[in-house]
C-alpha cells in the first residue's frame, strides 16, 4: 500500500545525497531527476554529490546537461564513495552503476524514485531492481499502484506527485484573450508520431491551422510555443508515469486535449480542467474541432481548474514531500527490510 508523504520529522545534521547519470538527450524522466538534485542543493541539512557516466555526444548536449544539473566543483566527482550515512539515489536504470561500483551491499540508506509503471512490467530489468532494498518515492499513485500489485517490492513505497517548474499563467489573462493566441492548435506529438501525424492530416483536410512537433525541440521552445497555442494536443505513449507536458500545456494556459496513459489520471480529469479523448485520430480531431467551438465561459472554467491543478503540482510542494522523507530517512531505512 503506498502513501502520500509530509513533512514531518525532526532534523539531522548535515550529510552527502549521491546522485548518478548518464545524459544523453532531455527526457522527462533526466528533468524529474535533475528537480530532486536541485532539491537537496535547496535543504540546509544535506549536501549533493553527482557522477555523469559516459560522454555527451557534443558540446550542445554538454550545455544542457550543465543547467539541468549545475555542479560546484566539490559536487561533480569521478566515482561514487559514501560513507555509513550517505543516501544513494537511485532512478532508472542507475541500479546497473550501484553494481559495476560493488557498492550494493552498501548497508546505507538508498532512495529509488520511480518514474513510469514499466518497473512493473513481468520480465524487465527495471522490475528486477524491485527486490533490491531502497526506500521507493513514485511520481504517481498510479505508479505506486503498480509496483506495489507485482508484491516484490522491498522496502516501503511513498508518492509524491510529480510536480513542474512551469509557472501557471497570470489569471489576468482572460480566456477571450487565450482565444486569440497566433497558434490555435499544436499537436504535441514527439511520443506517438504516427498518431500525430494522422491529426495532422485530418486537420489539414478540414483546414484547421495549427503545428505539428512530431519530433523534440529545445524545452525553452518548446514551452514558449505552448504560451502562444490556444488548444495543445499532448499525445502520451499508451502508457507513463505522470507525462509532464500535460501539465505544463495547462501552466502555459492552453486547453489540453490529450488521451488515458494511466499516469496521468490523477491530474488530468475529463471535462474539469482538460479533455481526454479516445486514442485514435477521428475522436481527437472531433474533440479538437468541439474544443475550438466552446464559449469564453467554457474556456475560462477549464483554464481556471487547470491553474488549480498546476498550483497544487508545484516544485515547493515536491520539495518539502522529499524533505519529510529525508528527515526521518534513518527510521525508514530500518523498517525497509
Amino acid at each position: 500500500m503506498s502513501v502520500a508523504i509530509g513533512t514531518s520529522g525532526s532534523t539531522s545534521a548535515p550529510r552527502r545525497i549521491w546522485f548518478h547519470r548518464d545524459y544523453r538527450r532531455l527526457t522527462g524522466g533526466h528533468l524529474k531527476h535533475a528537480h530532486y538534485y536541485d532539491h537537496v542543493n535547496r535543504l540546509q541539512a544535506f549536501e549533493r554529490r553527482i557522477v555523469f557516466g559516459g560522454t555527451p555526444v557534443n558540446s550542445s548536449i554538454e550545455a544542457e546537461r550543465s543547467r539541468l544539473w549545475p555542479t560546484s566543483r566539490a559536487e561533480l566527482v569521478p566515482e561514487w564513495n559514501p560513507e555509513t550515512r550517505d543516501v544513494l539515489f537511485l532512478a532508472g536504470i542507475d541500479w546497473r552503476y550501484l553494481t559495476a561500483t560493488g557498492l550494493l551491499a552498501c548497508e546505507g540508506p538508498r532512495i529509488n524514485l520511480i518514474q513510469h509503471v514499466r518497473h512493473a512490467h513481468p520480465g524487465t530489468e527495471l522490475r528486477s531492481y524491485l527486490g533490491n532494498r531502497a526506500i521507493r518515492i513514485c511520481v504517481s499513485a498510479e505508479v505506486a499502484d503498480a509496483i506495489s500489485a507485482t508484491g516484490q517490492v522491498r522496502g516501503p513505497i511513498y508518492t509524491i506527485p510529480n510536480g513542474t517548474d512551469c509557472m501557471p499563467f497570470e489569471p489576468t489573462e482572460e480566456a477571450a484573450a487565450i482565444q486569440l493566441r497566433p497558434e490555435r492548435v499544436t499537436i504535441v506529438g514527439y511520443k506517438c508520431p504516427e498518431l500525430a501525424t494522422d491529426i495532422s492530416e485530418q486537420l489539414h483536410e478540414e483546414r484547421i491551422p495549427h503545428r505539428l512537433l512530431d519530433g523534440f525541440i529545445d524545452r525553452a521552445a518548446f514551452l514558449d510555443c505552448l504560451r502562444r497555442t490556444r488548444i495543445a494536443v499532448c499525445l502520451p505513449r499508451a502508457e507513463e508515469g505522470f507525462y509532464l507536458p500535460a501539465l505544463e500545456a495547462m501552466a502555459a494556459g492552453c486547453i489540453v486535449v490529450t488521451v488515458d496513459c494511466i499516469g496521468n489520471r490523477s491530474f488530468c480529469r475529463h471535462e474539469d480542467n482538460c479533455l481526454v479523448a479516445h486514442p485514435d485520430p477521428q475522436s481527437l480531431v472531433q474533440t479538437i474541432k468541439t474544443t475550438a467551438d466552446r464559449s469564453p465561459t467554457d474556456f475560462r472554467r477549464m483554464l481556471y481548474r487547470a491553474r488549480h491543478t498546476v498550483l497544487s503540482h508545484s516544485l515547493e510542494s515536491e520539495r518539502k514531500r522529499f524533505l519529510g522523507i529525508l528527515h526521518t530517512i534513518d527510521e525508514l531505512w530500518k523498517d525497509a527490510q
